[in-house]
C-alpha cells in the first residue's frame, strides 16, 4: 500500500474509532415469535408488508408462519422472492417498484444475509427515492426515517439483523459496493428458532462458523470496545455449547434459539468493530473427534 494512503487509513480509522461512542448505533429490538411480529405490524398501523426474500426459503414453506400470523392479524402482504445470492441493483429497484405498485407499508426480510441486504437496499431507496444505489456508497450517504422494517434470519450466522451494511452489486459492470448508513439497521430482529429449525446440518455449521469468525474478529480488531468484547465473548460461549448440538439435532430448539442469540450479538460486535481478517475452519471440523474435543474447551 501506498505510504500516504496508509497514513489516511490509519487517521481516519484511529479518528472513527474515537468517535464510535458518540455514533447512533441501534441495537435492533428482539421479537420471538411471529405472532409477536404480526402483532406489532398491527400495533403500528400498518396494513400491508413486503416480504424481501429468496426462492429458496419461500419453496422450503419457510415463510408461511410469517404470512399466516400476519394473516390472522388482518395484514396483507407482497412477496419478493427474486433476491440473488449477490443482491443486485435490478433486483432491489424490482422490489420497490412492487413495493410502490402494491401500497405497501412496511418491509419484512426473510433469509439469510442476501435477503436482508436486497430490502435494505429498498430501504435506502425508500429514504433517498431521487438518489440512486451508486450514489449511495460508502459511509453515511443515506439519513432519514426508514419505514417499519423487521429482520427474519433464518440462518443463525451472518448477523445482518443487526448491521448497517447493505452489500449490492451492479449487475451491469459486476461490480460490489457496500452502503453503510446507521438508518439501514433493522428496526426490530426477529429471532424465532421454528425458522431455522429446517436448516441442513452443513449449513447449520457454514453459518454457525461464520458467526464465530464475527464475534472473534470483533473481539481482537483495533476498535474493540468494552460493549463489543462483551457481545463478542457472549457469542462465543453460545456458540462453544450450542453450535454442535444444533447441528447434530435440528429440533433442538434450545440450542438453534442461542445460536440466534450468538448471531445477534456476533452482529453487534462486528457491525461497531469490523471484520477484515478471516477465521479459516472446515466443516469437517464436526465429523472428527478431535473436532468435537476442540468445541468443548475454551475459545477466548
Amino acid at each position: 500500500m501506498n505510504i500516504f494512503r496508509k497514513i489516511w487509513c490509519r487517521t481516519f480509522q484511529t479518528g472513527f474509532r474515537l468517535a464510535i461512542p458518540l455514533m447512533p448505533y441501534r441495537i435492533p429490538k428482539q421479537l420471538h415469535s411471529c405472532s409477536e411480529a404480526a402483532a406489532l405490524v398491527k400495533e403500528k398501523g400498518k396494513h400491508k408488508a413486503l416480504i424481501v426474500t429468496d426462492a429458496g426459503v419461500r419453496a422450503h414453506g419457510v415463510l408461511d408462519p410469517v404470512t399466516e400470523a400476519l394473516a390472522a392479524q388482518g395484514i396483507s402482504a407482497e412477496i419478493f422472492d427474486k433476491t440473488p445470492v449477490n443482491p443486485t441493483i435490478s433486483a432491489i429497484e424490482e422490489a420497490l417498484a412492487l413495493y410502490r405498485k402494491s401500497g405497501c407499508d412496511c418491509l419484512i426480510a426473510v433469509g439469510g444475509g442476501s435477503p436482508m441486504d436486497c430490502a435494505k437496499g429498498v430501504c435506502a431507496r425508500l429514504i433517498k427515492p431521487k438518489k440512486s444505489l451508486l450514489k449511495m456508497k460508502g459511509i453515511l450517504k443515506v439519513m432519514g426515517k426508514q419505514p417499519l422494517f423487521i429482520a427474519v434470519p433464518t440462518t443463525a450466522g451472518t448477523g445482518s439483523e443487526t448491521t448497517i451494511a447493505a452489500v449490492v452489486t451492479d449487475d451491469k459492470t459486476h461490480y460490489k459496493f457496500t452502503i453503510l448508513s446507521f438508518c439501514l439497521a433493522p428496526a426490530y430482529a426477529l429471532l424465532d428458532p421454528v425458522m431455522t429449525k429446517t436448516l441442513p446440518p452443513a449449513m447449520t455449521a457454514q453459518t454457525g462458523l461464520d458467526a464465530l469468525t464475527h464475534a472473534v474478529e470483533a473481539y481482537i480488531g483495533r476498535s474493540t470496545t468494552r460493549f463489543t468484547r462483551k457481545r463478542a465473548v457472549n457469542a462465543v460461549t453460545l456458540i462453544k455449547d450450542n453450535l454442535l448440538p444444533a447441528y447434530e439435532n435440528g429440533d433442538d430448539l434450545t440450542a438453534r434459539k442461542n445460536m440466534q442469540i450468538a448471531a445477534f450479538d456476533a452482529g453487534l460486535a462486528f457491525t461497531i468493530s469490523y471484520v477484515g481478517v478471516c477465521l479459516n475452519a472446515s466443516l469437517s471440523i464436526f465429523e472428527r473427534p478431535s473436532g468435537r474435543e476442540m468445541l468443548s474447551r475454551p475459545l477466548l
